[in-house]
């Protein structure tokens, strides 16, 4: 049976940054990263724990192993974290719904991830239904980034019901900016 929850402790965490580790990029082969996606950055257990010190992050165990995440940065992460802070500057003058889309009371998601092992499972689903269920009701919507050179991210987010909102080049690759408005589905 696997568990869903709220990391809570430093274990939880260094798994976390070796799952992170495990499915970057540079640690993937051209093969299994079309077929299956990728992480963007690799979050040391350093990043990791400033960062839940501000907002917590899900996971979902089997037992005792963290087979997959889901990381939550809000705001003031940025204080911590310096690509979030970078990130921040790219929704300047931009909106949603006629709003100035930093004026909605909005987290981010940091990055997902699900062991290879556990794949196919619905476990994204359920980690992502365990965040609406939690924040719904605090926040208005969730933003990421998706690489577009990721199209196994960008289809599995969308059908998890994420909208693009915007593209942007951070001068190495081509991304989209994606939010899950709860209200869409």
């Amino acid at each position: 049976m696997y568990t869903t929850k709220f990391i809570s402790s430093d274990d939880e965490l260094r798994q976390v940054a070796e799952l992170s580790r495990l499915n970057s990029a540079g640690s993937l082969t051209d093969e299994v990263k079309a077929e299956q996606g990728y992480v963007s950055w690799k979050y040391n257990f350093e990043d990791l724990k400033a960062l839940h010190t501000i907002a917590p992050s899900a996971i979902i165990k089997d037992g005792d192993k963290v087979i997959g995440y889901l990381l939550v940065l809000v705001k003031e992460s940025a204080d911590v974290y310096a690509p979030l802070k970078d990130a921040l500057k790219l929704f300047d003058g931009q909106f949603y719904k006629g709003k100035a889309l930093m004026d909605y009371n909005v987290y981010f998601l940091g990055q997902t991830c699900i062991d290879s092992n556990y794949r196919g499972k619905g476990l994204l689903r359920q980690l992502y239904q365990f965040h609406k269920d939690n924040f719904e009701s605090v926040y208005d919507f969730a933003l990421s980034s998706i690489a577009r050179d990721n199209p196994k991210s960008l289809a599995v987010h969308t059908k998890l019901g994420f909208r693009i909102l915007f593209p942007f080049n951070d001068g190495e690759k081509e991304w989209d900016i994606v939010i899950w408005d709860f209200n869409l589905g």
